[in-house]
Formats: C-alpha cells, sequence, structure tokens
C-alpha cells in the first residue's frame, strides 16, 4: 500500500514555529480586562504587536504597559464598539501605530441576567447593540482591511450559550448564536482574500461580567459541580485557544466555533 503521508525536512521545521507570531499585528477590542485582557497579553507573549481598544480607556492602557513592557508595540485606543464612527477610527488608529493589521479579536460583552417576561425592550437591545452589532462593527471595519491587503485572522467572542440555551438569558443567548451564525457568513465571504474568520466559545469563566453571580457562592459552586472540568474558567485558560485560532498551527480552520467550556456543552 503507498504511503499517502509525506513528511519532507522543510515541515519538520515549521513544526516548532507553529504558534509564533512574531512581526504579527493585532488588534484587541474589550482588552481592558478579563479575557480580553488575557487574549492581548498572550498574543504580545508569543511575539505580537498589540493594539487595546476599550470603552474602559484606563483598563486598557494598563493592559497596553504590560505589553510595552514585554518588548511589543502597542497603542490604546478608547472606543464604542455600538458607534460605527468609533469603530472605523479604531481601525484607522490601530493601522497609524501598527502599519496593518493581521489579527483581530472583537471581545466586547455585556448580559443582563431576567427572565425573558421580564426584560424590558430596550434591556434587551442594549445586549444586542454590543454583543451582535457591535461584533458585527468590529468584524466589518476590520475585515475591509484584511481583505484589501490580501490575509488576515479574525476571532469573535461567542460563548458556549451560542450552541445551547439556558434560563434568565434571552438577549445574552440570542446575541452569541448571532455570533456563531455570523461568523459562518464572513468565513464564507472572506475565505477568496485569505482571511480566516472563527469564533472562541468560552464557558462560565471569572470576569467583570460574571462577577455579579460569581458573588453568588450557592449559584458559584452548582456551576462548577455542573462542569465536568470541576471549576469556572479563569481568562488565562482561554489564551492557548485564541492563540491556536491565529496561528499557522489552524492556517486550514475557518468558520469554526471552538468551544472551551469545560466540558458543559457535553452533557
Amino acid at each position: 500500500m503507498a504511503d499517502d503521508v509525506h513528511v519532507l525536512p522543510a515541515d519538520l521545521a515549521r513544526l516548532p514555529a507553529l504558534f509564533d507570531l512574531t512581526g504579527k499585528t493585532a488588534l484587541v477590542t474589550g482588552a481592558a480586562s478579563g479575557l480580553g485582557r488575557a487574549i492581548a497579553i498572550g498574543l504580545a507573549v508569543h511575539g505580537a504587536d498589540v493594539a487595546t481598544a476599550d470603552l474602559n480607556v484606563k483598563g486598557a492602557e494598563a493592559t497596553s504597559e504590560i505589553i510595552s513592557g514585554l518588548g511589543r508595540r502597542t497603542a490604546t485606543i478608547a472606543v464604542d464598539v455600538t458607534d460605527w464612527t468609533q469603530v472605523q477610527k479604531m481601525v484607522e488608529q490601530a493601522i497609524s501605530a501598527l502599519g496593518r493589521i493581521d489579527i483581530a479579536f472583537n471581545v466586547p460583552g455585556i448580559n443582563v441576567r431576567k427572565p425573558a417576561l421580564e426584560m424590558t425592550p430596550d434591556e434587551f437591545r442594549s445586549v444586542i447593540d454590543v454583543n451582535l452589532v457591535g461584533v458585527f462593527h468590529c468584524a466589518k471595519a476590520v475585515g475591509e482591511v484584511m481583505v484589501r491587503q490580501g490575509g488576515g485572522r479574525m476571532v469573535n467572542i461567542a460563548s458556549m450559550m451560542g450552541h445551547i440555551g439556558g434560563t434568565n438569558s434571552a438577549a445574552y443567548t440570542a446575541s452569541k448564536h448571532g455570533v456563531v451564525g455570523l461568523t459562518k457568513v464572513l468565513a464564507l465571504e472572506w475565505a477568496p482574500s485569505n482571511v480566516r474568520v472563527n469564533a472562541l466559545c468560552p464557558g462560565f469563566a471569572r470576569s467583570a461580567l460574571t462577577a455579579p453571580w460569581l458573588a453568588n457562592r450557592e449559584l458559584t459552586a452548582s456551576r462548577e459541580a455542573n462542569t465536568p472540568l470541576g471549576h469556572i474558567a479563569d481568562p488565562w485558560e482561554m489564551v492557548g485557544p485564541s492563540l491556536y485560532l491565529v496561528s499557522d498551527a489552524s492556517a486550514f480552520m475557518t468558520g469554526a466555533s471552538l468551544i472551551v467550556d469545560g466540558g458543559w456543552t457535553t452533557q
């Protein structure tokens, strides 16, 4: 039987550098804290120059200080992702600071935890505006640049809730299902331009977004008990999967949703 697997010395030489981002530039929105901060720093540790953007400018500046301390170029940009004009300006500032955008993470997210019958239309819309419309704004503005330059790697932050349902989360769950669907469309439309678009779908993780219910020890204990790996994720546990999605290790991957939830959705 003929061996149809051909490994050449040149292929072997590439393997150690699969996760190396040296020379790449990145833009991370939602970089002031939690998952966004961890991802931005993780990219810098692996060689990328990183622009940080957030409505919380002081938090983004603190992230940029760490990135600068790692010897990487960085810039801090104030942005409200629900405002299309601000998002366009954010992209212009990132390119002015770093020269181009090879990698983009669209991270921002909010939640209103209420039963659907108690949620007001304005509350529902506020979550959709940030979590879905905001992601579209960022993806479109950066996508225009990546398509024009002939390549790029984009990750939209969805959630395991983009694949399942849950109580007290009508707006959040709807928005994250939307992000998963949007990611598939963008992946198809931009593949001819060598722009890969994937979604990262975290499970329960410690962040400013989850802090209110994490303060409820009974609720936290229940969610830990129902997570097969037995704990709430730390933001740093999302860095490895994030690096995978924007590195050469995932070169043949686009339109996918990578669920990192400690096994929650397997149940």
